[in-house]
């Protein structure tokens, strides 16, 4: 004789929670404690302090500058580890052929404080064609890696992921002395993605690398890291886009909290 066994997923979710804020609960967070492990991993060196930062070149209708940087959803992952007592997850929930819709949530079990964020990008190019299965694989991690930092970053105290991306600015950009050798290496990173140094130096306005300024070198090392998680392509880096319309500038700013929507 055989029995069917009827398993309840969605019991079997609810315990699993049920243990985790429980848990939560036991074992509370210092927060100290979480600020110094999120700054040791941040500037443990100076790859993974560049990686923290992110930069996209912006303007609005009227042509003015609005560019959009601040904290990377590389920073965000170390956040969210070092929080701790956090689950945070994201998912593709739409796909209509025209535009890929990503949902990220961020829920601080400790807390019971539950954020979620949906961010929708565009899959068809200029003429109205849907991009391939690969380029809408990337644009969907792309998506999926803007709702999840978005989420996280507003559960977390901001005046926190202010201080740790601070101090991973000052170990990526470094101090007068090391402006220079800084600048050299980044340029060099560009050049191996076949972006050539005057296209740089048209972009900020310069004519000799010696005119960079430290904010100038942040900017860079941002664009590099836009580059590397799909936030913006190698032809695009030094373009400067029009700013979505759906929103003026200043709310746009306001409301990404250091992320794209």
């Amino acid at each position: 004789m055989s029995h069917d066994i009827i398993v309840d997923n969605g019991a079997i979710a609810r315990a699993e929670l049920d243990m985790q804020i429980t848990t939560a609960k036991a074992y509370p967070r210092k927060t100290s404690d979480c600020i110094k492990m999120a700054e040791d991993l941040a500037t443990m060196d100076e790859d993974t302090a560049e990686s923290c930062i992110y930069y996209l070149p912006r303007k609005d209708k009227e042509g003015k500058r609005v560019d959009i940087k601040g904290p990377s959803i590389r920073l965000a992952e170390i956040m969210a580890s070092s929080w701790g007592n956090l689950h945070a997850a994201t998912r593709i929930v739409e796909n209509d052929g025209k535009f890929i819709t990503a949902e990220g949530v961020a829920w601080d079990l400790e807390k019971n404080l539950r954020i979620s964020s949906q961010v929708k990008r565009n899959i068809t190019t200029s003429k109205g064609q849907t991009f391939s299965a690969d380029m809408q694989a990337v644009t969907g991690n792309a998506a999926s890696s803007i709702a999840l930092r978005n989420s996280i970053f507003r559960v977390i105290p901001r005046s926190i992921i202010d201080k740790i991306y601070d101090s991973a600015v000052k170990k990526a950009v470094g101090d007068q002395k090391t402006l220079a050798s800084r600048l050299k290496k980044t340029f060099e990173k560009f050049e191996k993605l076949g972006i050539e140094e005057q296209k740089i130096f048209a972009f900020f306005g310069k004519s000799k690398m010696e005119e960079f300024t430290a904010d100038d070198l942040t900017a860079l090392i941002g664009i590099g890291t836009s580059i590397r998680d799909g936030l913006t392509q190698i032809d695009k880096a030094f373009v400067i886009e029009e700013a979505a319309t759906d929103k003026n500038a200043s709310d746009r700013v306001n409301d990404l909290v250091g992320g794209e929507q």
